[in-house]
């Protein structure tokens, strides 16, 4: 198997792009309900890090068992890969320690300290497990209408050449060992262009082959456009003022709202195949 996941397109229901979750599970579920979804028809993709910052990195990594559910790898999934072998041996350095600090994965350091050493091979195991899933792209359908999904950026701007030197690698691989191809650290760290589109609103930076890319990694005050690309990490795990949830509705617009934790409802449509804004609408949400 490659890093490389294809999923069909689906007819009997809708598809969700997310933003980063960092340990926001229960965020997710109440903001699914807003729009009743169907656990049985429709689907939800995120654009990685499930982990780490927030108040329930398990459970949220667990969504991975649901068949509702699908995810690339974020920069913090590939953290805990590089430190696999002492987390499964239970020998951290005090500086591979505050590196997990540093990350926000208090969450698996205090069940490092506080389980047994059977609960706690049992507990590393299933987090590996469910790590060692994830692909680095995704695409959605096939033809003019398909859409990836990747955590960062892309290196190139056709997506095909990316699907081409992405699997050359076997996703076994990837996890149980550090690449040697600049790659995978663009499409899991990148952030130059959305810095240069953050400097120029203008710029256009579209990516050939591909209807829409939808990206997170850099937190943003409200999800960026440029060409076809979408950034849609609008801080979720931050409970501030001016941090909240995006979720994208996949249609023949696209609908791109983003639940901010002070109560505001922001939502932007964009017309697919011309990549044009449609009006903002602007809500209170209550409750």
């Amino acid at each position: 198997m490659t890093l490389f996941k294809q999923l069909l397109e689906n007819r009997s229901g809708r598809d969700f792009i997310i933003g980063d979750l960092h340990g926001s599970r229960p965020l997710l579920e109440k903001i699914l309900q807003k729009h009743d979804f169907s656990p049985v028809q429709d689907r939800v993709i995120c654009v990685g890090d499930l982990i780490n910052r927030g108040d329930d990195s398990l459970g949220t990594l667990r969504l991975l068992e649901e068949p509702w559910f699908f995810s690339v790898a974020g920069n913090h999934e590939r953290m805990l890969a590089e430190l696999r072998q002492p987390l499964i041996e239970r020998k951290l350095s005090d500086a591979q320690q505050n590196q997990l600090e540093l990350y926000g994965a208090q969450w698996l350091l205090d069940y490092y300290e506080e389980l047994n050493e059977d609960k706690w091979a049992d507990l590393i195991t299933e987090v590996f497990n469910l790590i060692s899933q994830l692909p680095l792209l995704i695409q959605v359908g096939n033809g003019p209408d398909a859409i990836g999904v990747v955590h960062a950026q892309l290196p190139m701007r056709n997506w095909d050449q990316n699907l081409a030197r992405l699997e050359r690698v076997k996703k076994l691989a990837y996890w149980q060992r550090v690449p040697d191809d600049s790659l995978f650290d663009c499409l899991l760290t990148g952030r130059e262009i959305i810095r240069q589109i953050q400097k120029n609103p203008d710029k256009e930076h579209a990516v050939a082959g591909i209807d829409w890319v939808f990206s997170g990694h850099t937190i943003v005050e409200r999800p960026i456009r440029a060409g076809n690309q979408l950034w849609l990490d609008t801080g979720a795990y931050n409970k501030e003022q001016g941090h909240g949830f995006t979720l994208v509705e996949v249609g023949k617009t696209l609908a791109v709202t983003t639940y901010f934790h002070d109560l505001r409802v922001r939502t932007e449509r964009f017309v697919r195949h011309q990549h044009r804004f449609q009006p903002v609408l602007d809500a209170s949400l209550n409750g």
